[in-house]
């Protein structure tokens, strides 16, 4: 394990820990507050006490191109001809498509906070099982905390981990046993790429309208900061990541019903720019790029690799309360990618713009007061000159149930 993956390994296992004595803390609060006079009771059903909800949920999910992968590749794994299992190119990738089920636990609560005002916690843990792509299951958290500020304010924190995520299989090696200088499909050998992410977010949110009377009857902007760090596995550490994230939100409410969400998001992408593998095609501008004083399609090639780049993401969520408890909604983001690689023969990044849009639309419904549901229906389309051009559709479902 290298130095980042273990300060990855060791900030998730903190986090844990926070979230654990946060419960207990939580708890405990909420248990004196349960034990005080009738007159501090009848404060907190005021909303000036303390409140603690645990839930569980299972979400339940269909999703076509787990891998993204181009339809020359969905062809390529589906037919996994003996040139490419040689090299174990789709070892271990079982199904393009899945069924991922994902049982969640959580906690909310909020209690008066030490520095004044109201604090909030909002937290769950999560284990995606994927039932066809045994290799691919992988545990994800998250844990925000807010706290009032002022009239109108708060200001909020969040952490959140993933770990052990497979990406898919990249080239690692090649054997040319021929010796020709142009490596064919068997003679390359593929390894999974394999990740661990975290992130944390510092946010202010202010409140400049709220009057369910008026015809516009909120508006919010919340402003934040960020940071993500993704580490893969040993083989491919040059595909690390270091995000510096900033960006603004917006939620303008009409009429108390429809909410109208915006976001722009700006990442900074930082990566190693190491030496790595790949083949370059030299009879595109018949340059001899390895200096073996061949002219091939397939040449291997070790060169600078550099997938830094500037990310651009607007982001447009509107919803409607249709009825009381019943909620629909639509989310549309659109993600521009501009790489800063320096080297002309890295030839997926250098001068290379990246285009990607994510569209979902879903609804929500409150059954009961412990029961509610949600189903959503969501498409991206990428196109990059890496990963090739790919879409990926899902369909998810999710069931909560909360306990008090």
């Amino acid at each position: 394990m290298n130095a980042t993956a273990e300060k990855v390994s060791y900030i998730s296992r903190i986090l844990c820990l926070a979230l654990l004595l946060a419960m207990f803390s939580l708890f405990g609060q909420a248990q004196t507050t349960n034990s005080e006079s009738s007159e501090v009771k009848e404060t907190a059903k005021k909303g000036k006490g303390s409140k603690l909800d645990f839930y569980a949920e299972t979400n339940f999910e269909y999703n076509d191109n787990i891998y993204r992968l181009t339809e020359s590749q969905i062809l390529a794994m589906n037919t996994n001809a003996a040139e490419d299992a040689a090299g174990g190119r789709f070892k271990d990738m079982d199904s393009v498509s899945d069924y991922i089920v994902a049982p969640t636990i959580g906690l909310k609560a909020n209690t008066r906070s030490p520095l004044g005002g109201r604090f909030g916690l909002t937290s769950w843990i999560r284990y995606n099982f994927y039932t066809q792509n045994r290799e691919s299951g992988y545990p994800e958290g998250r844990i925000r905390l807010r706290n009032s500020v002022g009239k109108n304010g708060a200001l909020g924190l969040e952490a959140a981990f993933l770990s052990g995520f497979y990406k898919k299989n990249y080239l690692s090696d090649v054997n040319d046993a021929n010796k020709n200088g142009n490596i064919t499909r068997e003679e390359r050998i593929y390894s999974p790429a394999i990740y661990d992410e975290y992130e944390g977010i510092l946010e202010y949110e202010h409140n400049f309208i709220k009057d369910k009377e008026k015809r516009i009857s909120g508006i919010d902007v919340r402003p934040f900061i960020g940071y993500n760090d993704r580490s893969y596995n040993s083989k491919f550490e040059n595909r690390d990541q270091d995000i510096a994230l900033l960006g603004v939100g917006f939620k303008i409410e009409f009429l108390a019903k429809i909410d109208l969400d915006m976001s722009y998001l700006y990442e900074r992408v930082s990566s190693p720019n190491l030496v790595e593998l790949i083949l370059f095609d030299e009879t595109i501008s018949w340059i001899d790029a390895n200096d073996d004083g061949r002219i091939k399609g397939n040449a291997p090639l070790l060169t600078n690799i550099d997938r830094s780049c500037r990310r651009h993401t607007l982001e447009i969520d509107p919803s409607w309360e249709l009825a009381k408890n019943f909620i629909i909604y639509a989310r549309y983001a659109m993600r521009t990618s501009d790489y800063t690689s320096e080297n002309p023969l890295d030839y997926e990044h250098y001068s290379v713009e990246a285009f990607r849009q994510r569209f979902a639309a879903g609804t929500k419904y409150n059954i009961s007061k412990a029961w509610s549901a949600e189903v959503e229906y969501g498409r991206m389309d990428d196109e990059n000159d890496e990963d090739g051009n790919y879409s990926q559709n899902r369909i998810q479902a999710t069931i909560r149930y909360k306990f008090n």
